[in-house]
């Protein structure tokens, strides 16, 4: 624009100045000329005033190097001239000077010379006799001038070339100025042309718009990123050339990025072949979706097309962590399994003994030894199936009704319906319970404490000693069953708590064990929201350590 404005005064003082230097060349001449002709037809009156007074002699006697003097008779002969034989020249009565002068006594004219360098000017006074006396001066054209004064007419030209360009670039910056130094901002705040001031207005509602937008999109923004931010599941927005538009915190610890890749491409993240298929195929089928394992976690990526008016602008993946659900359903096949196992040896069991009863297939001494193997089967499988609807419960069951539960009550009931099995193992019992009261759910304490202690009893070896703890801690209640049995090695105490795992099935299986035990006691804790701690040392003994909240 600034340009547009220098160039634009600058041509117009150009074109002012040359004009002006043409109009004051054409006024100057025409001025000059004026005065040549006042002064010739001054010189022609007293010319002809002597002529009429002393006729030839004065003539003859007259003696002008700058003019020229021409005696015309009444019929347009010449009777004398300064600068020609009179004898050769024409008839001059057609001469515009000389019919004027014949006219009205007086005449004048200019005529250009061939080559339009000279001009010659002619004033006729017409004296009494009727003859005429005609003066004339030879002069240099306007164009001859022209062309002389041209050098120095370049000369003020290329001086008011400059001047015209300083003046240009004054009044373009003096315009321009308060237009650059607008405060778009604030537009009414500015002084400036008043013929702005509809603009100004304008510019000003479109700001206000305009902010407005900007707080709703920044307040839409915040509130994405921060429903984003505190998703569990992982969230990318991609535009539709692979570019990161956003990403939540979830999938920058999953993947390892921060807020810098934003904006550049998701192959900076990931570029496994698996990933790359699935962003090919949701643009193509519009989803996709494929499980990967990161960092011990199983996830399941979900693809999905964003359109816009039938075609892809962007892609939006989701990651999910199906670690528990995988793992849910590993250990429910595994669970299977293992009821199925468990069941069937028992029954086995019993089915062989009692065909070898109904076959009489057996001494009459040796029936009572299979008739109690029968039952302790039979015994041991009730057993296996009340532990597993126990477990099931615990797993299907959310919300128990919290009461005070007595720790002293429940150990004491607890160990009355142990002692039979203590007395056949020769185990002591020590019980140094407080009178404890807790909030908790009655059953699941029941459960805990009998486990335990069961466990402690079962895998005790012969004459051994079981002692139950528990002793108020602040606002805790710490309850712990030691032993001096067989110990847990050090390899098998993380997975003590798994469904039916056992550390020496062989022994297990002597001592009855359904393997369901420890897994009750770690259920139970999980919904009472209790700790529990184990320390054992092979072929010493263990200590299991429950710490709940009173």
């Amino acid at each position: 624009m600034n340009k547009t404005i220098f160039r634009s005064v600058l041509l117009a003082c150009c074109i002012v100045m040359v004009f002006s230097l043409v109009v004051t060349l054409a006024f100057l001449n025409s001025y000059f000329i004026n005065i040549e002709f006042d002064n010739l037809r001054s010189q022609t009156e007293m010319m002809a005033k002597a002529v009429e007074e002393s006729g030839m002699s004065y003539l003859g006697s007259f003696d002008s190097s700058s003019y020229r003097i021409t005696w015309i008779a009444a019929d347009g002969t010449v009777i004398y001239d300064t600068d020609a034989d009179e004898s050769t020249m024409e008839n001059h009565l057609d001469r515009p000077e000389v019919v004027s002068a014949a006219a009205y006594g007086h005449g004048e004219d200019r005529r250009l010379s061939d080559t339009l360098s000279l001009e010659t000017l002619y004033s006729a006074v017409r004296i009494s006799d009727g003859s005429i006396v005609r003066l004339s001066v030879t002069q240099a054209s306007v164009l001859r001038i022209t062309l002389g004064v041209i050098p120095y007419m370049l000369i003020v030209l290329v001086l008011a070339f400059v001047l015209c360009t300083f003046i240009s670039k004054r009044i373009s910056a003096r315009i321009i100025n308060p237009l650059i130094n607008l405060n778009l901002d604030s537009p009414l705040e500015n002084e400036t042309y008043e013929e702005l001031s509809p603009l100004l207005v304008r510019i000003d509602n479109q700001n206000k718009q305009i902010q407005k937008q900007i707080d709703t999109i920044r307040t839409r923004g915040t509130e994405f990123s921060a429903i984003t931010d505190n998703m569990r599941e992982g969230m990318i927005i991609l535009s539709s050339n692979g570019t990161i538009m956003s990403i939540n915190a979830s999938a920058m610890r999953l993947f390892g990025g921060n807020q810098s890749v934003v904006g550049k491409s998701i192959f900076v993240l990931e570029r496994s072949p698996e990933f790359t298929k699935a962003l090919e195929q949701a643009g193509t089928a519009g989803r996709s979706e494929f499980f990967f394992e990161r960092n011990g976690f199983i996830n399941r990526l979900i693809a999905s097309a964003i359109q816009d008016k039938g075609r892809n602008i962007g892609t939006c993946i989701l990651i999910v962590d199906e670690t528990e659900k995988v793992m849910a359903e590993g250990m429910r096949k595994e669970f299977s399994a293992n009821v199925s196992h468990e069941l069937k040896t028992p029954l086995h069991s019993i089915l062989a003994s009692s065909e070898l009863l109904m076959n009489n297939l057996v001494k009459e001494a040796d029936k009572m030894s299979f008739i109690e193997r029968i039952h302790n089967e039979a015994e041991h499988l009730v057993t296996l199936i009340e532990d597993i609807i126990r477990l099931s419960q615990l797993d299907e069951t959310k919300d128990f009704p919290v009461e005070p539960v007595n720790v002293a009550q429940i150990t004491g009931s607890v160990l009355e319906s142990l002692e039979k099995s203590a007395g056949e193992k020769h185990v002591t019992v020590v019980n140094e319970v407080d009178d404890i009261t807790i909030s908790g759910v009655q059953r699941l304490v029941y459960e805990i404490v009998y486990n335990l202690c069961d466990n402690a009893i079962r895998y005790n070896r012969e004459g051994g000693s079981v002692t139950v703890r528990c002793k108020a801690e602040g606002d805790k209640a710490v309850l712990s069953v030691s032993d001096t049995g067989i110990g847990i090695p050090a390899e098998h105490r993380a997975r003590i708590f798994e469904r039916f795992y056992r550390v020496d099935t062989s022994h297990s299986r002597s001592t009855g064990g359904t393997g369901l035990g420890l897994s009750i006691v770690k259920h139970a804790c999980q919904v009472l929201r209790a700790q529990i701690e184990l320390e054992s040392e092979e072929g010493k003994g263990s200590v299991f350590t429950i710490i709940f909240n009173k």
